[in-house]
Parts: C-alpha cells; sequence; structure tokens
C-alpha cells in the first residue's frame, strides 16, 4: 500500500451517514415539485406542461432587465460589483418600502425590509432565526411541499390546519394552539399562504384573516405569511394582507420577483417589524446576496416597467386560467370538482367517487399532460384525492389540449384501467 493510500484508507469504511446532521439524515430527497422539476413525456408526444408554477417564458423582460444592467454597469462600477452586505441593497429596499406603505396603508421604510435568496430563502432564514428543533408550526393542509421541507430542515413540529374554499380554516389553528398550549408545548409560528394558495389557489377571506391575527396575538404565535402570490391577483378588489390587518406586529412576511419577473433572478425579501428583520440579518452568514441583481431590479422598479409587467400579467393568467377551467368542464366535468381561482397560477383539482388521483397523473403523463399529485403538499402524504394543475406557462391552447388528456386520462383510470 502507496503512502497515498495509507493516508485514505480508513475513508473507505466511512458512508455520509457517520457525519450527518439528524436534520439532513431526516429530511429525505424533497418532491419534483420543489425544484420545479417535470418527468419527461413518452417519446413521440408534445408534452403539455401543467406542473411548475412559474412565469411563462414568452412574457420574460429579458430586454428590460438587459437595459436594466446595461445602466448598473455603466454608472455605478466598481460598488456593483463589489460585496453588498446582508440586508440588501438600501435603494431596492426603499423602493419596496414605498410600494407596500401605498399598498397597505401602512407607513414603511427600508430597515422593514432585508433582501434574500428568493422567498424561499427568506422562509428559511425566519427559521433559522425562530425556529428551534422541537418548536411547533401550524401549516395549511395542503401547502407548498418545499416549505414543508424547510420546517423539516429546522426540525420543526408540523401541525396541520385544513384548508376549505375560503383558505386556512382558522378554527382548527385555534383547535390547535389550544392543545398545544394545555399540553404544555409552544407553537412558535404559524406559515399561511393567504393569497391565491399554492396549491389549491383559494384566497383567505377577510373575516379569517382578521380572526388569524387576532388569533396569533392571543397565543403568541409568529405568523409567517408567503406572499409569493399576491400580486398575480385577477382583480382590483383585493384584501389587505395579513401584515396591514397586524399593523406590522407579529407577522414575518416573505416576497420575491421570482413570479411576477423570473425565478431565476432569486431575488426576494423579509418584510417585518424593524427589530425582527435585524435580528433575522443577523444570522445571515453567506455574505449577502448579489448587488449587482439589486441595483439591477431597482433600475426596474424604479422605471416603472415592474408595475406594467405585473398588470399585463394579471391579464395574460387571467386568460390562461379561464381558458383551463372551461376546458377542465368540457373534458373533465364527471370526474372531478374544483373551484376556479381569483388570481395566481393553480388549479386544485378533487377527483370524485374515489378516483386515485396518482393513478391518473399517471395515466395523464402517458397520455402528455403533465400534472403533479395532491399527497405531496400534505405533511403525512397520504391524501390520493387532489391533482395541482399549473397554467401558467402553458398557451390558452395547450391548456385545452391538456384538458382533453386528463379527462382521457380519467375515463381509462374510472374504467378499470389502472
Amino acid at each position: 500500500m502507496s503512502v497515498r493510500d495509507e493516508a485514505i484508507a480508513g475513508w473507505r469504511d466511512r458512508g455520509v451517514d457517520d457525519f450527518l446532521t439528524e436534520a439532513a439524515r431526516g429530511i429525505g430527497a424533497g418532491t419534483p415539485t420543489d425544484a420545479g422539476w417535470t418527468p419527461p413525456a413518452p417519446a413521440g408526444i408534445a408534452p403539455v406542461q401543467m406542473t411548475g408554477g412559474i412565469p411563462d417564458p414568452d412574457t420574460l423582460p429579458g430586454k428590460a432587465l438587459l437595459a436594466a444592467m446595461e445602466r448598473v454597469l455603466s454608472t455605478a462600477q466598481p460598488e456593483a460589483l463589489r460585496y453588498g452586505g446582508t440586508e440588501g441593497y438600501e435603494p431596492l429596499r426603499a423602493l419596496l418600502a414605498e410600494r407596500w406603505s401605498r399598498i397597505d396603508g401602512l407607513p414603511q421604510t427600508a430597515r422593514n425590509f432585508t433582501l434574500t435568496n428568493g422567498s424561499a430563502g427568506a422562509i428559511d432564514l425566519i427559521c433559522s432565526t425562530f425556529i428551534e428543533p422541537g418548536d411547533g408550526v401550524i401549516v395549511e393542509a395542503p401547502t407548498f411541499s418545499g416549505t414543508l421541507r424547510t420546517f423539516r430542515g429546522h426540525r420543526a413540529r408540523l401541525l396541520s390546519a385544513p384548508v376549505d374554499d375560503e383558505g386556512v380554516v382558522v378554527d382548527a389553528i385555534e383547535e390547535i394552539l389550544a392543545r398545544e398550549r394545555a399540553a404544555g408545548r409552544r407553537v412558535k409560528a404559524i406559515y399561511v399562504i393567504p393569497d391565491y394558495q399554492n396549491p389549491t389557489g383559494t384566497y383567505l377571506t377577510l373575516a379569517r384573516r382578521k380572526q388569524l391575527v387576532e388569533l396569533a396575538n392571543r397565543y403568541g404565535a409568529l405568523i409567517i405569511e408567503d406572499d409569493a402570490y399576491a400580486d398575480i391577483a385577477f382583480s382590483e378588489a383585493t384584501l389587505p394582507s395579513l401584515y396591514a390587518l397586524a399593523e406590522g406586529h407579529g407577522v414575518l412576511r416573505a416576497g420575491t420577483f421570482s413570479k411576477t419577473v423570473a425565478t431565476g433572478l432569486r431575488v426576494g425579501w423579509i418584510q417585518g417589524r424593524e427589530d425582527f428583520v435585524s435580528a433575522c440579518v443577523q444570522m445571515r452568514f453567506d455574505m449577502g446576496a448579489s448587488p449587482l441583481l439589486h441595483r439591477m431590479l431597482a433600475e426596474f422598479v424604479r422605471s416603472g416597467e415592474w408595475e406594467a409587467h405585473i398588470a399585463r400579467m394579471r391579464r395574460l393568467y387571467a386568460e390562461k386560467c379561464d381558458a383551463l377551467c372551461r376546458a377542465l368542464l368540457e373534458e373533465c366535468e364527471p370526474y372531478v370538482r374544483f373551484t376556479r381561482p381569483r388570481g395566481g397560477f393553480f388549479v386544485w383539482l378533487e377527483c370524485r367517487d374515489g378516483i386515485p388521483a396518482a393513478a391518473v397523473q399517471r395515466a395523464a403523463l402517458e397520455e402528455g399532460a403533465l400534472v403533479v399529485p395532491g399527497r405531496v403538499f400534505f405533511v403525512d402524504g397520504g391524501d390520493d384525492r387532489y391533482l395541482r394543475l399549473a397554467y401558467s406557462t402553458a398557451t390558452p391552447e395547450q391548456l385545452c389540449e391538456g384538458a382533453r388528456r386528463l379527462g382521457r386520462a380519467f375515463a381509462r383510470v374510472a374504467g378499470g384501467q389502472r
């Protein structure tokens, strides 16, 4: 054995499991929906993608972003190419504060914001700052699978409250809080997606929003408000955020440019009371996010192009949603129930008469319609009644074809072919 072989011989018998943390051992590999991965369609079939909730690829504002980047590089070197600090570029935070002050009717400054690696990074940073192993976190059932994985990575105890057509059932949250308090267990946070929820598309009613804010205050639980889809509204009549209703107290709001501009930017933010935001900043150990991208986005926002782009996307996604819902009624109505969403990217299908959603998803894949089984959005992963359809990337014509293919898949499964 050579000297080199002797130096590394012991590693041949050591596996990665010898070094993993408890969280890493228990978290698992995640689901395809966490990162937008989609399965391949059968050869020879042009697939209809209804899996990932990402912006329409034909609408990405590449030229406007390039122009903004050129303005930055021509006027702000070398500052734009240096470290930017852990809070994020102050002018962009100030622009966000100005916007949300106007929308929420609540005075905000740049100190109420810190920029993160998308809203996923915002939620992870909130967990790093406030969630300890064993802390209870109430989540919606169903909810976004990627965030479930984040909470598991921080070893939170996940407690589920059901979602109906009016959003999360706040009475169920109250029952959980009372039960946990009686047992001497702390619930540290309540995670909700109030606006056009992923995966159900539901919109939390005003009465429930007010009830949730009051309840969290009474029990001393933080609300983590995932605001990724709030700007994808199909109507001008929108409800106040949980953050606005709470006047900024006890709510940490995660926002992102991913759904209104492009997922590849990986720029989001935490909005909260100054002391809570400051605590989050202290828990950053990555030298901050890209000041170059922050400056580019500040140019994009300041120019008014962001708001104009959002307005166009609202009209486009409303058209797509209408096309898919009409086609589902025509092609799948005997087999499913669903409610047309008021915004966002998703339609949530409930399979009727005990039809197994996982079997439909497999049959749909063979037909060339790619959809997501709903069970991945539940803590226990056991509910096989649902499918999630995303309408954001396909054209209206493709969505109609996808519904036809899905209808054939339902017919096959209902007829006993699966």
